[in-house]
């Protein structure tokens, strides 16, 4: 039962208490961009928990070797960069094999692995790590981190895309205001709100 409830309590902290997208800014420019293209949203974040999850399980099992646990935190990041490379390189190869036994085209296949890339490679997904380490929690916790990290981004993607919509149909605002500076104060009043749950957040 504490496992469960430190799973969840972790799972909750990540996504909705301390947003790391609106309250830490990471990935913040992928979430501006895939809110424009809310059909690529699902995936996206589908992939962002896939490597925030491997990631995160992975290097809590490597700071267990007291050489990498007492390291600086230059050492740290290239040693979480390292696994996060791996941990891609070794995905897209079974994606490479899955995908060409399927009825994709090249061009969607050229597609899906720019997405996958850039999932990967994200701000969001590196800083589980540290927040893992940081917090020192469990293996179960550090699951809990990655697959938040997901909810995470789906979350902040999904209120900015609703703000687009809602900004799109207003015509009573300044003209100087539309479009990317009234953007950018609804998502500056969002981080607020949602700074504002917490106090000092666990990642600065």
């Amino acid at each position: 039962m504490k496992l469960v409830a430190a799973f969840f309590a972790a799972f909750v902290y990540v996504c909705f208490t301390q947003n790391l997208v609106l309250t830490g800014g990471y990935g913040a420019s992928e979430v501006i961009r895939s809110a424009a293209r809310p059909k690529q949203i699902i995936l996206f974040s589908i992939m962002i928990a896939y490597f925030s999850t491997v990631t995160s399980l992975i290097c809590r099992v490597v700071l267990f070797i007291p050489a990498i646990k007492n390291s600086s935190t230059i050492i740290s990041l290239a040693v979480y960069s390292g696994i996060l490379t791996a941990v891609y390189f070794v995905s897209v190869l079974i994606l490479k094999v899955l995908l060409g036994k399927s009825d994709w085209s090249d061009i969607e296949i050229e597609k899906f692995f720019r997405q996958t890339a850039v999932s990967a490679f994200n701000t969001i997904v590196l800083a589980i790590p540290f927040i893992t380490e940081r917090a020192t929690y469990g293996v179960h916790e550090a699951i809990a981190q990655g697959l938040g990290a997901g909810v995470a981004f789906l979350l902040a993607t999904a209120l900015v895309h609703l703000g687009m919509r809602k900004l799109e149909e207003n015509t009573e605002a300044p003209i100087n205001f539309r479009g990317t500076p009234a953007l950018f104060m609804y998502i500056a009043i969002l981080c607020l709100a949602f700074s504002g749950i917490m106090g000092k957040s666990l990642f600065f």
